[in-house]
């Protein structure tokens, strides 16, 4: 999950603007920003684990041999991130146009990134019959190196009503897609299956069988892929602060709502690590509804005669409305803008 912000012609050029009249700005736009999108982690569940950790149809049995003295329950004990945030210099355009009162701004940026990511999750199980306990812990780890696409949209309208001081509202569309490759392993202990298997023979009037044995760590190559929308509407207003004959601070203050559509994750274990076909498991992430501030702060300085440079720092912060994040895991982007605007 970055935020790549491209909002770097919302300041006209006042230092060179001209009388009120139609006019064009176009230049080139760059950008370097940081996505915590990966490192959000309040949508992992806690608790029982619902997934079936053992035999159901052996359980089911010994709880008919044992009426009332059986006990199974399956617990996530915790998980943990390790990743990289999500970095993506980008490059792209701007066109701005209208009068020195009403200016339209439209621009696109595309850039590609990369980073690392992995998931331990540990689990225990638990089962009880008649006055014996069994226990067992098992560990999950997947590790994978993702590359990111990511695509910039935006437009907006700035209404400026002095020198210093603009209104402006605006439109924008994110898309993010990533690709990676890397080892899925999962261990569990066999505790559990032992004693129940025993319980059951027992429960039979049969021979214990031969213990499951312990063994390592299946692991398997994993290739996960997913694609991200975000499509924001926002208002705020710009302040202007000359600070010599041709340089001028400015800051944009803003709030946004955002909608982001819900996406499938594809991860696919590979044949050559699990011997067989490849097959691939979909997991759904819920659409979230988030709502934060977008602000910039920087400068622009006019170089020559219709030609001006623009640094600034962008950054957003959506706090999640719905979905599967909770409204304190909220997901940051922020970083760089840097651009030429040329007037013709």
């Amino acid at each position: 999950m970055i935020r790549v912000l491209a909002m770097t012609a919302l300041v006209p050029l006042a230092a060179i603007a001209s009388p009120a009249h139609a006019d064009v700005v176009i230049g080139p736009r760059a950008a370097y920003y940081f996505d915590n999108g990966n490192l959000r982690t309040s949508s992992i569940p806690a608790g029982q684990v619902e997934e079936a950790v053992i035999d159901e149809a052996a359980l089911e049995l010994a709880r008919a041999l044992y009426p009332g003295e059986v006990d199974f329950v399956g617990q996530q004990e915790g998980v943990g991130v390790l990743a990289d945030q999500i970095v993506v210099p980008m490059a792209g355009v701007m066109i701005n146009f209208g009068d020195d009162r009403d200016r339209i701004t439209l621009s696109g940026l595309y850039g590609q990134g990369n980073g690392s990511f992995t998931q331990s999750q540990s689990i225990s199980r638990t089962l009880s019959i008649q006055e014996a306990t069994a226990v067992d812990f098992g560990l999950a780890v997947a590790s994978a190196d993702f590359d990111y696409e990511r695509v910039d949209l935006e437009a907006t309208w700035q209404r400026r009503t002095s020198e210093t001081f603009a209104f402006l509202v605006g439109v924008r569309y994110e898309r993010l897609e990533r690709s990676g490759s890397g080892t899925a392993s999962i261990g569990l202990t066999p505790n559990v299956d032992n004693f129940l298997l025993a319980a059951i023979a027992a429960g039979l009037n049969e021979p214990p069988p031969d213990p499951i044995p312990q063994t390592p760590l299946n692991s398997a190559p994993i290739r996960d892929v997913a694609t991200q929308q975000t499509f924001s509407a926002r208002a705020g207003v710009t302040a202007f602060v000359p600070f010599s004959q041709n340089a001028t601070a400015f800051f944009n203050g803003m709030v946004h709502a955002s909608y982001q559509p819900d996406f499938d994750v594809a991860t696919t274990f590979l044949a050559d690590g699990v011997g067989g076909q490849d097959f691939t498991l979909t997991e759904t992430t819920d659409a979230e509804v988030s709502v934060g501030p977008d602000f910039a702060v920087g400068a622009q300085f006019i170089l020559s005669e219709g030609l001006a440079l623009d640094i600034r720092y962008r950054a957003n912060l959506f706090f999640p409305l719905s979905g599967e994040q909770t409204f304190s895991d909220a997901r940051v982007n922020h970083g760089v803008n840097l651009g030429l605007s040329l007037r013709i």
